[in-house]
């Protein structure tokens, strides 16, 4: 944490301001500006006490504690000059920390549709001078090249849509959609994470030749399941599932028990049969 960071801190939780919003939200602008200056080339993040990222002040909100269980399972996965796909980027997080293992050798190809989260995760990008090993793409993944339907609320919640829903009136916009098929026609992928709030299903179906192959496959696809939204697609736990198996993949989630059902929001884990 930064110093002007850790002052602030310090000040905001003092136990005789613990009701003083009233001065915080006065005091609030000249700090965000002082923030922003002190902390110009990037506040210090330690991810899980394991990845080192720089974001930017705006961003100061995140936490050093991020989803624990998925990061640690899917960092002890990744080697040196692995090519990973991260779909759903969102600001960057795993983006950076996968980039950073991967090494020199390696590549990240970030999918961010959402305008607001894409600007942020190209300022990580360039924060943490890895622009030479991720590629930054603004387009949603799914079953075909097409346009579709997106939800952009510039947050991790962005998604495509296919219903009329007020919470997203004058938030939708069209954008571009591709496959990892297409993305991916020749070349190999060794890691796939997919967080799309529900998509995931159009994902898979979009890259089943890539899966499909034994050579050129990811040898583990990690997946943050939304069965509560797959009624807009049409995904069950049947057809997820079912996809992957055809696939030749075993599914488990993490605590490595075999996955037979979905039914819960949760993350599952992919891992393609020698």
């Amino acid at each position: 944490m930064h110093a002007v960071e850790r002052i602030a801190f310090a000040i905001r939780h003092n136990q005789y301001l613990d009701h003083a919003d009233r001065l915080w939200n006065c005091v609030r602008p000249a700090y965000d500006r002082l923030s922003s200056l002190a902390a110009r080339r990037g506040l210090t993040r330690v991810i899980n006490g394991a990845d080192r990222i720089l974001v930017a002040p705006r961003w100061r909100m995140v936490a050093e504690e991020y989803e624990p269980e998925v990061w640690q399972r899917l960092m002890s996965e990744v080697r040196s000059g692995d090519v990973v796909a991260d779909v759903g980027a969102y600001i960057g997080l795993y983006t950076i920390a996968l980039a950073k293992r991967v090494g020199h050798a390696g590549r990240v190809v970030a999918f961010e549709p959402d305008p607001a989260n894409l600007a942020a995760l190209r300022e990580h990008v360039s924060l943490n001078s890895l622009t030479g090993r991720i590629e930054t793409r603004p387009e949603a993944v799914g079953a075909s090249t097409c346009w579709v339907k997106f939800a952009a609320h510039a947050s991790s919640e962005s998604s495509v849509t296919s219903s009329a829903d007020a919470s997203t009136a004058g938030k939708e916009s069209m954008v571009e959609c591709v496959s990892l098929d297409q993305v991916f026609p020749r070349a190999r992928l060794d890691i796939l994470k997919i967080d799309v709030e529900g998509y995931e299903g159009r994902v898979i179906e979009g890259a089943m030749s890539l899966l499909k192959d034994g050579i050129r496959g990811p040898r583990a696809v990690f997946i943050e399941v939304h069965p509560y939204a797959w009624h807009e697609t049409g995904t069950t736990s049947e057809s997820l599932l079912g996809l992957l198996e055809n696939c030749n993949y075993r599914v488990q989630d993490l605590a490595g028990k075999p996955v037979e059902l979905i039914e819960e929001y949760g993350e599952v884990i992919a891992y393609r049969r020698l």
